[in-house]
């Protein structure tokens, strides 16, 4: 089968790099607006065009900790960007913010995988609209030898307001460093 190998790459290709597009209604209009992933020397930056501000295209921040894996993807108005390493993934949420008139982060989520004893795997959530976080972490006893939960920790952040046009490093760092 000749084809066998084509269409092998074709999955790979769909598998491997995810969806950099996505188009769908944010700003409530009606209207199809866009959010695309756009790659640069650097990294990435996040290029978008709201129909209630004449579809003019406008750019987050470069943004150069980009992953092995970068998408995005819509469900109902809120756009994931999901930026995915070997042992992490990183997921932002962005939703149409009508006082505003911009899109901000709404949501950050961090999954950590850990080494390969799954020390210092677990997952956070942030959801920067009401600043409820919580966290679970484990880590590897060496005595014991076995993988231990850490206690579950779930308290109130302040409040985040992070506008897409200025989302970048910065922003990602100090999201990260949340605890």
């Amino acid at each position: 089968m000749k084809s066998t190998p084509l269409f092998f790459m074709l999955c790979f290709t769909i598998t491997a790099f995810g969806q950099t597009k996505v188009t769908a209604d944010l700003d409530g209009d009606t209207t199809p607006d866009r959010f695309e992933i756009i790659t640069t020397d650097e990294g990435f930056k996040i290029g978008y065009a709201l129909s209630t501000q004449g579809s003019k295209p406008l750019f987050s921040q470069v943004v150069t900790s980009a992953g092995d894996e970068t998408k995005v993807s819509v469900s109902k108005n809120v756009v994931t960007l999901t930026i995915g390493y070997m042992r992490a993934t990183y997921t932002y949420k962005f939703r149409y913010d009508s006082k505003l008139k911009q899109i901000k982060v709404i949501g950050y989520d961090n999954e950590q995988f850990g080494n390969a004893l799954n020390d210092g795997a677990g997952m956070s959530s942030y959801n920067l609209l009401t600043g409820a976080y919580v966290a679970q972490w484990n880590h590897y006893n060496e005595k014991k030898k076995v993988l231990v939960a850490d206690p579950k920790i779930s308290k109130k952040l302040p409040l985040k307001d992070y506008v897409l046009k200025n989302f970048s490093d910065k922003v990602i760092d100090e999201l990260n460093s949340v605890e």
